[in-house]
C-alpha cells in the first residue's frame, strides 16, 4: 500500500466546502475528490500510524476510520455528511463498535484544525465502576501514572461528572478523574504544516507514547 506523505491543502479546503455545500447533489459531483483528498490519504494515515506505534511500542493496533455519511435517523441535525473526519487506533479485539467503551487513541481532522489523544467514546458505568475500585485499591500506582502525563502539560482530561460519586479519602490530584462518568486526554490544535508532512504519524506516536502507561492501566479492566 501507497505511504502517507501528508494531508494534502485540498483535503481542508474539500471539508470546508463539505460544510457550506452538504448536500446529495454535491457530493455526487465531488466522489472521486472525496477519495483521492480524504478517504485516501485518511486510510494511509490509518496503516502507517498503527505501523509505526507497533514498532514503538509494541502494542498492536486496529483501527476505524469514519464514514462520510452521517447517521441522521435520530438527529435534527439532518445533514447528510461529516464535515470532518476521525480515525480510531483501537484494541484488535474490539471488533463492530465495541471499540466504543474501550480506551482507544483517536485523531481527528476539521477545517479548522485537529484533535488527537487517548480515552473513551463513551465508557460504561460498569467499567467506570471498576475503574474506580482499581483507582481505590492503589491510588499510588494511578498518581504516578498523571504525574507523568500531567509533567508534559500536552492533554487536557475532558469528560462530564458524576454528581454523587464521592472522592474523600483520595488524593485531591485524582478526585477528578475518579469521578468521570467517561474521559478522555486530548490536545487540540490549528491547521499548521506538520498536517501537510509524512512527519505527522511519527509526531502523534511520539506524543502518545506518554500515554501508553494509561493506556495498559485502562486496558487491564476487564468486565463481564
Amino acid at each position: 500500500m501507497q505511504m502517507f506523505t501528508g494531508f494534502f491543502p485540498e483535503t481542508i479546503d474539500f471539508l470546508w466546502e463539505i460544510r457550506m455545500n452538504n448536500n446529495k447533489e454535491w457530493m455526487d459531483q465531488n466522489r472521486e475528490r472525496y477519495r483521492e483528498v480524504l478517504k485516501s490519504p485518511f486510510d494511509h494515515f490509518a496503516v502507517d500510524v498503527a505501523e509505526k506505534f507497533e514498532d514503538s511500542t509494541k502494542e498492536k493496533l486496529g483501527w476505524a476510520v469514519s464514514r462520510i455519511n452521517r447517521d441522521i435517523r435520530y438527529s435534527k441535525d439532518k445533514s447528510p455528511y461529516r464535515a470532518c473526519r476521525w480515525v480510531v487506533f483501537k484494541e484488535p479485539a474490539a471488533g463492530g463498535t465495541t471499540w466504543k467503551t474501550r480506551p482507544t487513541f483517536y485523531f481527528e481532522l476539521t477545517p479548522e484544525g485537529y484533535t488527537h489523544g487517548m480515552g473513551f467514546y463513551e465508557a460504561t458505568p460498569a467499567y467506570m465502576k471498576a475503574f474506580r475500585k482499581k483507582i481505590e485499591t492503589r491510588p499510588e500506582v494511578f498518581c504516578d501514572i498523571i504525574r507523568g502525563i500531567e509533567k508534559k502539560g500536552k492533554f487536557v482530561l475532558v469528560g462530564e461528572d458524576y454528581k454523587k460519586v464521592d472522592p474523600s479519602g483520595l488524593p485531591l490530584e485524582i478526585s477528578n478523574w475518579y469521578v468521570k462518568k467517561s474521559f478522555a486526554l486530548i490536545e487540540t490544535k490549528q491547521i499548521e504544516g506538520i498536517i501537510f508532512k509524512r512527519d505527522l504519524c511519527q509526531k502523534l506516536v511520539e506524543d502518545w507514547k506518554d500515554l501508553i502507561p494509561l493506556y495498559r492501566y485502562l486496558k487491564e479492566i476487564k468486565i463481564d
